[in-house]
Formats: structure tokens, sequence, C-alpha cells
């Protein structure tokens, strides 16, 4: 699989994971019947795990979780390569929010509150990690790229702002969540749903920034 292919399986995976899990609970009469991005009658995690959706969210999102670690390797590769700079942080960063992301899905379904406290925590701390993985990732290209990533300048902007859009709605939420208003649930579910697909729209892109650099990796075994 080259770096491109990669880059667009983690884009695609939570799409079809999400929408494939609410629509599975719609088809089951489990799920609530509406347009989640414009009306907030669910949260991701609730549309996930009712009645048989559980298995299809679990199924794909717990291999994403190794490809997201697979994907933040080769993305500092990346980053080294057209920097000359070493991009250890932006790896390690990605990789334990990726790791949350399997604390997240092996506790959703479960009842009691240490598991939902596991499983609120390991999904902040997913969200968190990867935005802020793929936030350091435009910086580095901005401050040190240079001429190597000129022919990159319009992607980098359109990434720049899906993480705009991201950390907007992350201050929307907590002042949502903060002012006590009655239709607080519905607005932070609202936000769930955007920021969860602006992150994912990310890595769409930088499947065309691998591409656009003719991006290739290979693991090479030496015979002693």
């Amino acid at each position: 699989m080259q770096p491109k292919h990669l880059a667009w399986t983690v884009f695609i995976i939570p799409i079809i994971a999400v929408h494939g899990a609410y629509f599975i609970g719609l088809y089951q009469g489990v799920a609530h019947v509406c347009i989640p991005y414009l009306e907030g009658c669910t949260t991701i995690s609730r549309a996930a795990r009712m009645g048989d959706a559980i298995f299809l969210f679990r199924g794909l999102m717990m291999p994403l979780a190794m490809l997201l670690v697979l994907f933040w390797y080769l993305q500092s590769i990346w980053l080294q390569q057209l920097t000359g700079r070493s991009h250890k942080a932006i790896f390690l960063i990605g990789a334990i929010g990726a790791l949350f992301l399997i604390l997240y899905v092996n506790y959703l379904g479960t009842d009691g509150d240490f598991n939902r406290f596991m499983r609120r925590h390991g999904v902040i701390i997913y969200f968190a990690g990867t935005v802020l993985a793929q936030m350091l990732s435009i910086n580095a290209l901005h401050k040190y790229g240079g001429e190597a990533v000129s022919k990159l300048r319009k992607l980098m902007q359109v990434q720049l702002s899906f993480i705009a859009v991201c950390w907007l709605l992350a201050m929307i939420s907590l002042a949502i969540n903060t002012s006590g208003v009655i239709w607080a649930s519905q607005g932070e579910n609202i936000i769930e749903w955007f920021f969860a697909l602006f992150m994912s729209l990310y890595f769409a892109v930088a499947a065309r920034m691998w591409q656009q650099t003719r991006y290739t990796w290979q693991i090479s075994l030496q015979k002693n």
C-alpha cells in the first residue's frame, strides 16, 4: 500500500463507520430519525452503540486506530524529507491520540461510571491529539518547508481552514456547555458531528499532498 492510499483509507473509514452505524440504527428502528448535522438528535457515540451498529463501528474503528499510528509515522518521515528536521513529536502526539481511540471504542456500549469516564476521556484525547498533530504538521511545513513546499501552499491553506474550524467548534462547544441554554445538548451534538467530519477531511488533503510530492515508502529487508 502506497502512503497516499493509507491517507485515503484513514479518511474514508471513519466516514463509513459513523454514518453506516447511524443508518443501521435507523434501519433497525433504534436510532432517532433526524439529520444529526442540523438537528443534533444524537451523539456519534449513541448512534454507534445502538442495536447492531456497534459491530460495524468497532469493526472499522479498531483497525483505524492502528492505521492512524502508521499514518503519523509516515507523516513524520514525509515532513523530515521536506524540512530536513525530525518530527518525532508529531508522530508521538498523533499515535497517542490513536491509541486513545482504542480505549474509547473498547468501552463504547458499556455501562457504569468508570466505563463512561474511560469512554469520555478516550474520545477527548483522541480528538485533541489528532487535531494537535494536524496543526503541528501544518506549522512544520510553513516554518521549515521553504521552497520544497511551495507547490503545496493551496492544500496547506485548505488543511489549515479545516483545523481552524475544529478549534472554533471546540470553543463554541465550551461556550454552549457553560451557558446553560436549554438547547445545549443538541448544540453540542451538532458540533460533535461537524468536528469529526472536518478532522477526517484533513486526511483526504494529506493524501493529495503525498500524491503530489510522489511520496513513497517501503520496508527494505537486508540479508546478512
